[in-house]
């Protein structure tokens, strides 16, 4: 009588052993994978992101005639508008906005300024300085250096006098409100 030996079967407790150690490497490599080579597509603004730099200084006055800068707003963020004293309807409705931006924000509304800067020699109408009210009126006497179509856009300065974002005229106010807010909320330290 022959007898046959077989081999053992291949161990079921390696390959379940193996399966584990694939389990408990596999997502430390696909982090080290994620991180090293795959880069996201930029963040997603509703405005337009303006190269980071400090607003260079310029000549300006407040409408009483004494002297204006924007270093005496360091430390706030700053929404800015550039538009002529005469300041028709739609520089008015811009000025509003500004206002509501600033109350929309809540209890971050204390670290916001507002900045009109009349950039001709016309003097603003009551009508326009009641838009404009709480908000800082300053005369540009020298051409205002905040890049873009400057005509109804509203500009972001950040706390150290950084230009930040630039909105257009068009611009939606809700998704202006919701941006500003974060970035108030992101960068509380700052200001």
């Amino acid at each position: 009588m022959t007898v046959t030996v077989t081999s053992p079967a291949p161990s079921q407790g390696r390959r379940i052993l193996l399966i584990m150690i694939a389990i408990t490497i596999a997502p430390v490599l696909a982090s080290y994978l994620t991180y090293y080579f795959w880069r996201p597509a930029g963040g997603k603004t509703y405005g337009q992101l303006l190269e980071i730099h400090p607003v260079a200084e310029f000549s300006q006055r407040k409408l009483s005639g004494e002297p204006a800068s924007l270093a005496e707003l360091k430390g706030k963020w700053v929404l800015v508008t550039v538009a002529g004293g005469d300041c028709a309807a739609a520089c008015q409705a811009t000025l509003h906005a500004l206002r509501q931006y600033r109350v929309a924000q809540g209890k971050y509304m204390g670290k916001v300024e507002r900045l009109w800067l009349v950039n001709d020699a016309a003097v603003p109408s009551a009508q326009a300085i009641a838009a404009a009210e709480g908000a800082r009126v300053h005369r540009a006497l020298a051409p205002v250096p905040l890049p873009g179509d400057q005509a109804g856009a509203v500009y972001l300065i950040d706390p150290l006098g950084n230009q930040v974002i630039r909105y257009g005229r068009e611009a939606e106010p809700v998704k202006v409100i919701k941006e500003l807010g974060k970035f108030l909320k992101n960068n509380e330290n700052l200001g």
